[in-house]
């Protein structure tokens, strides 16, 4: 199972990644996968704790145990954290394709979620080659 342990709340805690992650991650906030980018993009205050509350709290779904915190708590923690790293952020698509970035300052537990969270989504996902066949005359 994909997963990754950072330290955050004062504890080493296991973030999941996966399907059962994601599926419960859509369903319990009526969103598709598309719509996770943009919803980070729109307001990452609250998106960045949700989604790694839900992230979080899977190990405690799949085992059928009570989840012993909240998103309040996860937006607590990283409020808390004190470590920071420069990250570029994409502000906007220009209409000659490039985009406007400028650099922020995110904590380090965050950016390091983050890489993985989208490397699960993105990285080591199959290419389908063509399945057409050519049509030969005979």
């Amino acid at each position: 199972m994909k997963n990754i342990t950072l330290n955050i709340g004062g504890q080493e805690r296991i973030f999941y990644f996966g399907l059962g992650f994601l599926g419960n991650l859509l369903e319990t906030e009526n969103i598709q996968l598309h719509e996770i980018s943009e919803k980070l993009l729109k307001n990452s205050y609250k998106w960045m704790p949700l989604v790694m509350y839900h992230s979080l709290a899977w190990g405690y779904i799949r085992k059928n145990e009570n989840v012993p915190f909240n998103v309040l708590d996860v937006a607590d923690w990283i409020d808390e954290l004190e470590s920071f790293d420069d990250v570029e952020v994409v502000l906007r698509l220009n209409e000659d394709g490039t985009n406007e970035t400028t650099t922020v300052k995110l904590q380090t537990v965050v950016k390091t979620y983050f890489t993985a969270f989208w490397d699960s989504i993105n990285k080591n996902v199959p290419v389908q080659e063509d399945s057409k066949k050519k049509v030969t005359k005979k």
